[in-house]
């Protein structure tokens, strides 16, 4: 009984979400977990505040989209609150709604401008979880059948910025 109970906390822990890699410029120190301090000096309140460029798809006064600039598929945007919250304990329900509606039409763009086979909306909230910035945000992220996920790291070099506008103009045509 002891080695099956062995085997499947073994089986869980394997199928556990590593622990992320935290993004360049994360304060060090600053919170990781569930609970905490906001970090000001994340990457997204620093594209928010204007000190890192972003290519920017759709904002409004709550709301901020962009292009990932280390896509897991052609097209992945990220959407985060204008507000400073750590992760999803942190979103004021209204905000949240807010977000969703925000996210659930860039999905409808994504699938209008790029055709892909499903769209994959994501949230990690602590590092346990996957987050990597501190700053709440969700992926919207197209899919193809048969095409993995890109394995990213912030280790390597950026998307092009060229090829990132290119996509991003496809689904803001495809918003109106």
């Amino acid at each position: 009984m002891r080695a099956l109970l062995a085997l499947a906390a073994l089986a869980l822990a394997l199928a556990a979400p590593a622990a992320a890699e935290v993004a360049p410029g994360t304060t060090p120190g600053s919170a990781t977990g569930l609970f905490g301090a906001y970090d000001r000096g994340n990457a997204f309140a620093r594209i928010l505040a204007g000190k890192l460029p972003a290519t920017r798809v759709y904002e409004d006064g709550q709301v901020l989209a962009f292009m990932n600039i280390h896509p897991l598929s052609p097209g992945d945007l990220l959407v985060i609150p204008k507000g400073r919250y750590r992760n999803l304990m942190d979103v004021p329900p209204p905000v949240l709604d807010h977000l969703m509606r925000v996210a659930q039409r860039l999905a409808k763009a994504e699938a209008r401008a790029l055709h892909p086979d499903g769209i994959f909306v994501r949230q990690n909230s602590g590092e346990a979880a996957g987050q990597t910035v501190f700053h709440f945000h969700m992926h919207v992220t197209p899919q193809y059948k048969g095409v993995p996920l890109a394995q990213t790291s912030y280790k390597q070099p950026p998307a092009d910025p060229k090829q990132l506008a290119v996509i991003a103009g496809r689904i803001r045509q495809a918003m109106r």
